[in-house]
């Protein structure tokens, strides 16, 4: 007996205003810098000073960095003092970045193990 495939789930469509909102998400974890800056946040709270240092990137683009993700709701700010720290805000980016990495290593996989 043949089994029925399983239709896809429906997705809502969405207005032009959810479009924007989506494609800004996007636009800010387009850049290997903020990925890489996001990379760093994944492993726990960090100040400017330590990102700078952890990057190699100038302060100033760190800071410019860390005001478009925020911007995006992707990390917040905490004052400490006279520090400012960050951190992930939202934890579905966390999950966007393993679902994207873990795809990207089984298509590398599938693609080494194609060579001769």
């Amino acid at each position: 007996m043949a089994s029925k495939k399983k239709a896809p789930e429906a997705h809502p469509i969405l207005s032009s205003e959810a479009l924007r909102l989506v494609a800004g998400r996007f636009r800010a974890l387009s850049d290997p810098s903020r990925l890489r800056i996001l990379n760093l946040l994944m492993q726990g709270e960090s100040g400017v000073q330590e990102l700078v240092e952890a990057t190699g990137f100038e302060q100033p683009n760190v800071s410019r960095h860390l005001s478009v993700l925020r911007n995006e709701g992707i990390v917040e700010r905490r004052a400490n003092g006279n520090r400012a720290l960050y951190s992930i805000q939202d934890p579905t980016i966390v999950q966007l970045c393993e679902i994207v990495c873990g795809g990207l290593a089984g298509r590398l996989t599938e693609t080494l193990e194609a060579l001769p």
